[in-house]
């Protein structure tokens, strides 16, 4: 049984470090449910089963359509979770079997962000990307205790083990969860991607390993997130830096200045681990409907205002509609996503809403 979050957050803010994370250990209660517990299993297994057959190779691996065919460790995470969510063991097998022996690191658990099928080497990047090592984690945690497969919790504690080891620091007031090992870090500033933020795998980790750290990641991450906002309309950036003297945000050069691609994810990780507060989803639900479901943007700058040529692909209207669009409607169907990236941010708003996601 779920939480009641809303009630509980009332208190939150005179609990001081005792957070609602902490009463969370207390009652064992984690704000997630197989789509089976949850009672909506059908539609998310009718949803992967189009997934499957789109973006799964026979030997395991998920392929990006989008970018070339290419493969990463993000992509196998979703695959873990979606075909665990769905019961699907045989899937489930032969996806993390394929990131295990082809991106897995033999120095520590995490996982190279990208494989180039036909390239030589296949990996030739070692560096991991955070949030594709938080989805595996969470697949495995999931499938561990659907199958009763002690090893395949075992792997998902190593996993948050090395993420919490390796893939933290402080910075200014805050303790971040760096995007990966290298390329991130100057000695001026560090730059986030809060999209990487998986809340619900953050949650998991809490739950595995009792470590307050784990507490402290996902708090001072939603203090980022409220308070990294540009723009007119008061947006997280694909992109962030935080001064690492003065703790103060800018958004991160080298990258265009955009709500876009990576950061649709964190008003969807927020709503699936019902952490999308009032004030966030007023945010978000004035511009979704400034454009409405037939006109959302892919991307909207936050430095000018001016928005993309083109509309939005269906996984975008998916996640606006769990974040305050009006009037959206049903779920896009996978048969509509151009491609596996869409596909994919569609099929986590099915498991979102089927596991309750909200405030």
């Amino acid at each position: 049984m779920l939480l009641d979050f809303m009630k509980l957050q009332k208190h939150v803010s005179g609990m001081g470090r005792r957070s609602f994370l902490s009463v969370m250990a207390a009652t064992g209660s984690i704000p997630f449910l197989s789509a089976a517990e949850a009672g909506d299993g059908t539609a998310v297994s009718q949803q992967w089963a189009i997934f499957r057959s789109k973006y799964f190779h026979p030997d395991g691996r998920i392929v990006d359509t989008g970018n070339s065919g290419e493969s990463h460790s993000e992509g196998q995470g979703y695959g873990m979770l979606f075909a665990a969510t769905a019961g699907d063991q045989a899937a489930f097998e032969a996806i993390w079997v394929w990131a295990r022996n082809n991106l897995q690191h033999k120095t520590d658990a995490l996982f190279s962000w990208r494989y180039l099928d036909g390239h030589n080497p296949p990996v030739a990047d070692k560096n991991n990307a955070t949030d594709g090592d938080l989805l595996i984690a969470l697949g495995l945690a999931r499938a561990g205790k659907l199958w009763k497969r002690a090893d395949y919790i075992q792997d998902a504690i190593n996993i948050y083990a090395d993420v919490l080891k390796h893939m933290t620091m402080k910075v200014g007031p805050y303790t971040v969860l760096l995007p990966g090992a290298d390329g991130f870090v100057t000695k001026e500033a560090v730059t986030l991607n809060l999209s990487y933020y998986v809340m619900p795998s953050l949650l998991q980790a809490f739950e595995l390993s009792g470590e307050s750290q784990w507490q402290t990641v996902i708090e001072n991450g939603l203090r980022i997130i409220g308070k990294a906002q540009f723009g007119e309309w008061k947006l997280p950036p694909d992109w962030l830096s935080i001064n690492r003297q003065t703790g103060n945000f800018s958004i991160a050069k080298g990258w265009p200045p955009r709500f876009s691609y990576d950061a649709i994810r964190v008003p969807l990780y927020l709503y699936w681990a019902h952490m999308l507060s009032p004030e966030l989803l007023a945010d978000y639900t004035r511009f979704w409907n400034h454009f409405g479901a037939s006109a959302l943007p892919g991307w909207v700058d936050l430095t000018n205002g001016s928005r993309s040529p083109y509309n939005a692909p269906p996984g975008y209207l998916a996640v606006a509609s769990c974040s305050g669009l009006a009037s959206a409607g049903e779920l896009p169907t996978l048969d509509h996503a151009p491609d596996y990236y869409s596909a994919a941010l569609t099929l986590l708003v099915y498991i979102a809403r089927a596991e309750g996601g909200g405030m």
